[in-house]
C-alpha cells in the first residue's frame, strides 16, 4: 500500500491539530520521546539502524539504486538526524516542512527489485512510499533509539516505554504511516521487530 499524497496530508493534518504543547512542537519538553532522543547516546546507534534498514529487501534496493549513502555515509548520517532531531525538536511548522521533503525524496524512489530475495520477487516492483517499507524505517528508529538509551541511561519503567510508543505513533504520522498499520502498543512493537 502506496501513502498517497492525500493519506500523507491527512496524516499531517491530525499532527497539526494535536493539542498544544510548550513550544509548539510535535511532542513537547515533557514527553519521554525529547527524554530519550535529547541524550547523546542515540548517536550510537546510528550504524545499527542503517543496517537495520537494509535488512528489508526494499529499503535495501532503494538504497543501493537511488541513494548515496554508500558514497556519503557520513552526510546521510547528518541528514537522518536532522530530519529526525526537527521532526522531535522543532515546532510543528518545522516539522511539517521535513516531513513533506522526505515525502517528496521517497516517492522519487521507484525501483525494480534487482533479484529475488525471500518473498520479494526479482523484477517486482519497491516505493520508497511503501507502508511497510516506511513502517520498518520507523520501527528501525523507534528500536534502535530506545536500545541506545537504555545501554547509558536508566531503564524506561513499563508506563514510559508504553508513552514513548504512543508518541511514536504520533510521530510515524510524519512519515504518512496510518495508525492502523502500527502496532497497538509497546509489546506488539516489540514482537513486530
Amino acid at each position: 500500500m502506496i501513502v498517497s499524497e492525500a493519506d500523507f496530508e491527512n496524516g499531517l493534518d491530525e499532527v497539526m491539530s494535536a493539542p498544544a504543547v510548550a513550544g509548539d512542537g510535535v511532542l513537547g519538553p515533557d514527553s519521554v520521546m525529547w527524554r530519550v532522543h535529547r541524550e547523546a547516546a542515540l548517536f550510537l546507534g546510528a550504524g545499527r539502524a542503517l543496517l537495520l534498514q537494509l535488512a528489508h529487501p526494499w529499503v535495501a534496493a532503494g538504497i543501493a539504486e537511488q541513494s548515496k549513502v554508500f558514497a556519503d555515509p557520513l552526510g546521510r548520517f547528518h541528514r537522518t538526524f536532522s530530519i529526525v532531531y526537527t521532526m522531535v525538536f522543532g515546532t510543528r511548522a518545522q516539522a511539517v516542512a521535513v516531513a513533506r521533503r522526505l515525502y517528496r525524496r521517497h516517492a522519487a524512489v521507484d525501483g525494480v527489485m534487482p533479484e529475488t530475495v525471500g518473498p520479494f520477487v526479482a523484477g517486482s516492483r519497491y516505493r520508497a512510499n511503501d507502508v511497510e517499507a516506511l513502517r520498518w524505517v520507523h520501527a528501525t528508529l523507534v528500536e534502535t533509539a530506545m536500545m541506545s538509551y537504555g545501554l547509558l541511561c536508566p531503564p524506561l519503567a513499563a508506563i514510559e516505554r508504553e508513552q514513548y510508543w504512543r508518541e511514536a505513533m504520533r510521530f510515524a504520522r510524519l512519515f504518512g504511516i496510518p495508525h492502523d498499520m502500527l502496532p497497538r502498543d509497546w509489546d506488539a512493537f516489540k514482537a513486530y521487530t
